[in-house]
């Protein structure tokens, strides 16, 4: 089943993720700059069926490459609240409570496109007709050899970013700093390094990444009496991660008694941070 040749396409995708009811398929991450599909066979029999008379969910990815969507790498702990199956995507102008941006989503042309466009004003042409239908039969099996070529090339692109993951971003690092911009630039510092970073926003996802999501390095940026609570939970199960804190130098206490094992004063400058990290980064990722 094909989907229809205009906007209808991106404007009912926004309606479903703007209903509530469709929140154990389908919904906005916490940010509302990307969505989420829980379960793609659960979103195909509900969903897609549903609201596009398909189960097809290859198809309905491919509508979204059409359309310029992005699949992206989903943060470690939506995947531990959702499971692995879980696939993500985002475009720039499609977002939560901004509907007004949707008409700037153009559909990519493609030269299959235009052969098709050439099929459909071949009937008013006066010329012969079996030649005609040779023509629309060939544009029908190139579209159907293009569906399989599209199929496969997204398979490989799976397998290389598996290959990716495997090798560039397998050394992951937690930040957690109350401060949201202090996160983003600390992210934004680190994002070049190759790294698996991620920034955990609420203090109750904090509690379960640390129990549950293995991490090579942390760094914390909270205020002393919610880290001091962290530390000791934290402590009293891992006793090796290095934990690095962000924070002003007086303190009524030594912060190494508390597990801590590095610490950069505020404010630093980028020579001061990478000081500091550079010991916890493989050199292979320090190039």
């Amino acid at each position: 089943m094909k989907f229809k040749e205009s906007k209808e396409f991106v404007k009912k995708l926004y309606d479903i993720l703007e209903d509530k009811k469709n929140e154990k398929y389908i919904r906005w991450n916490e940010s509302g700059l990307s969505f989420f599909i829980i379960d793609p066979k659960e979103f195909a029999e509900n969903i897609l069926q549903n609201f596009f008379r398909h189960k097809n969910i290859n198809s309905f990815i491919r509508q979204l490459n059409k359309y310029d969507f992005h699949k992206i790498k989903s943060k470690p702990e939506l995947i531990l609240s959702f499971g692995n199956q879980v696939i993500e995507f985002e475009h720039m102008y499609f977002q939560r409570g901004k509907r007004n941006q949707l008409y700037k989503i153009k559909r990519k042309s493609s030269s299959l496109e235009q052969i098709s466009v050439v099929s459909d004003l071949l009937p008013s042409v006066k010329s012969n007709q079996i030649f005609h239908e040779h023509i629309i039969v060939s544009i029908k099996d190139l579209s159907n050899k293009f569906d399989i070529l599209i199929d496969n090339v997204n398979d490989i692109k799976k397998m290389l970013n598996n290959i990716l993951n495997n090798t560039n971003y397998n050394f992951s690092v937690l930040i957690y700093d109350e401060d949201t911009s202090m996160a983003m630039q600390i992210y934004n510092l680190l994002k070049d390094k190759r790294l698996n970073v991620t920034v955990m926003e609420s203090k109750s996802n904090l509690y379960s990444a640390l129990k549950n999501i293995e991490f090579n390095f942390m760094i914390f940026g909270a205020n002393l009496l919610f880290f001091k609570e962290v530390m000791r939970y934290l402590r009293g199960f891992n006793h090796m991660t290095p934990v690095i804190y962000i924070g002003f130098e007086k303190y009524d206490f030594d912060l190494y008694s508390i597990g801590v094992t590095d610490f950069i004063k505020k404010p630093f400058t980028f020579s001061d941070f990478f000081n500091v990290i550079n010991k916890y980064i493989p050199k292979k990722e320090n190039n």
